[in-house]
């Protein structure tokens, strides 16, 4: 038998909370007499919820969920000391600044194995290999840099943009974090993750 929950149970954000103004957007989409039935108020509920979203990732900004602590390289920082940098971050990716502090790059991963010829191959399969003496990849040359294996233009996106917004760009163009400039798109402010937009608690 269900028990009713303990008032200690924690609550969804305020911010989280349909409004009385998702709740009328919705009924205005319910034609006709509004008889709450428990398929009326599914149906309100599951309305209520679209407009509730639609507002909330219109309303909150990259600014409000981003972080403001950016690791990044030179684009002539070796990639070695990229990838100890990294490393010691414990972050799968960083932003690549020029001289004049402009993102023009970043650098990920997903850049060193494509750069060592295992781009479409697990992180397992490649410690696979190396267990069973098949080879330990490295580097070629170690006077190479960030900018010699980047992936370029970079995506960005500046700090008022919209969590609606960026969502789409992550989707889309299958990348895991962006660094965010200032609302003149020229300053780097922050960078932001798909673990910050998890922990904004909206997905």
């Amino acid at each position: 038998m269900e028990t009713a929950k303990s008032s200690t149970q924690p609550c969804l954000p305020e911010r989280l909370a349909i409004s009385d103004e998702d709740i009328y957007e919705a009924m205005k989409e319910i034609s006709g007499y509004l008889d709450i039935t428990a398929s009326d108020f599914k149906e309100l509920y599951k309305l209520s919820y679209q407009h509730a979203m639609e507002r909330l990732t219109n309303s909150i900004l990259a600014r409000d969920i981003m972080s403001r602590e950016v690791v990044s390289v030179a684009a002539n920082t070796p990639l070695l000391e990229a990838a100890k940098r990294m490393a010691a971050a414990s972050i799968s990716g960083v932003p690549v600044l020029d001289n004049e502090e402009r993102v023009v790059g970043v650098l990920s991963e997903q850049d060193f194995l494509k750069d060592l010829g295992t781009n479409n191959r697990s992180f397992m399969s490649i410690i696979t290999n190396s267990l069973q003496g098949k080879g330990c990849v490295a580097v070629s040359s170690p006077e190479r840099v960030a900018a010699d294996i980047m992936s370029h233009p970079p995506f960005t996106i500046r700090e008022n943009t919209p969590l609606g917004e960026i969502t789409v760009i992550m989707s889309k163009n299958n990348i895991n974090r962006l660094p965010v400039l200032d609302q003149q798109g020229e300053k780097i402010v922050g960078i932001l993750s798909r673990g910050d937009i998890v922990r904004s608690q909206l997905l």
